[in-house]
Order: C-alpha cells, then sequence, then structure tokens
C-alpha cells in the first residue's frame, strides 16, 4: 500500500465514527431516514416485481379453478358479448382492472397474469378459446347493431 492509499483508509475511517456518531445522537432523523429509504425501495421491488406477482396470482387461481382474462382501458362494444360467451361456454371470467389510465406496473402485472391464464384455457380447451369467443362476439354484436357496421378491432 501507498501512503494515498492508507491516508484514504484513515479519512474513510473518520468519516463512517463521525456518521455513526451523528446516527446515534439523532435517533428520531436516523429512523425517519431508514424508514424513507425502506419506503422508497419497497416501491420500487413492487413496480418491479409486477409481473412476477401476476403470474404468481393466475397460479394460484388456476389452481382454485377460476379461469380468469384481465383488461384494461377503454372497452369496445363488442366487450359484454365477448364476457359474456367466455363466461357461458368456458366459465370464464373476463374482468376489468383498470379504465383508461394505467400504470406501466399494472400493465406489466396484467400481462404476466394473462401470459398464464390465457394459456392454460387454451391447454384445457385445446384451442384458442380467447380468439373463438372474440369472433362469436362480434358477430353477435353485427346482428343485434346492423346499422354500426363491423367493429374492426383486435380482442381484448
Amino acid at each position: 500500500m501507498t501512503d494515498e492509499n492508507c491516508r484514504a483508509d484513515v479519512d474513510l475511517g473518520i468519516v463512517l465514527k463521525l456518521m455513526l456518531r451523528f446516527l446515534s445522537a439523532h435517533k428520531k432523523l436516523a429512523a425517519a431516514l431508514s424508514a424513507l429509504v425502506a419506503l422508497v425501495l419497497g416501491c420500487w421491488v413492487w413496480d418491479l416485481s409486477a409481473p412476477l406477482r401476476g403470474q404468481l396470482v393466475a397460479h394460484y387461481d388456476l389452481a382454485h379453478g377460476r379461469y380468469r382474462q384481465l383488461t384494461f382501458g377503454l372497452p369496445p362494444p363488442e366487450r359484454p358479448t365477448y364476457a359474456r360467451v367466455l363466461s357461458e361456454r368456458y366459465g370464464i371470467e373476463v374482468r376489468a382492472v383498470a379504465g383508461c389510465i394505467v400504470s406501466k406496473s399494472l400493465i406489466s402485472y396484467v400481462h404476466g397474469y394473462n401470459t398464464v391464464s390465457v394459456a392454460a384455457a387454451n391447454r384445457r380447451w385445446r384451442r384458442d378459446v380467447f380468439e373463438d369467443s372474440w369472433q362469436e362476439a362480434e358477430r353477435i354484436w353485427s346482428r343485434i347493431h346492423p346499422d354500426a357496421g363491423a367493429a374492426g378491432r383486435n380482442a381484448p
């Protein structure tokens, strides 16, 4: 080690001792700062874990026999019919979890959830029940609303 390295080590040691002395003298401030750091880190980890949380909840729901598809955003006019077709034919619930204003975290959660639940439903019925139901909902909606024309939207 050179003298500069030793000097830096000594200075760092002094700084740490001063910080510890300050924190022990100001315990309430130290506790408040610790709580604030924990809160910020907790929020950050919560956001990052959204896809994993969605997948875990989907596995839990599937283990309890619940098949769901989560949606958000402005629903197309066929969505109520689509939800009814999925529910009546397959027992799958379509659940709107948000309107038009959606956080990135919620989008990640929904994507994680639907990745698991949609794949499980398609495996169970051995076909894409969501696409089949969407096409049926469009046919029903077009028959009920012939003046509206084709919706021309993708499945929710």
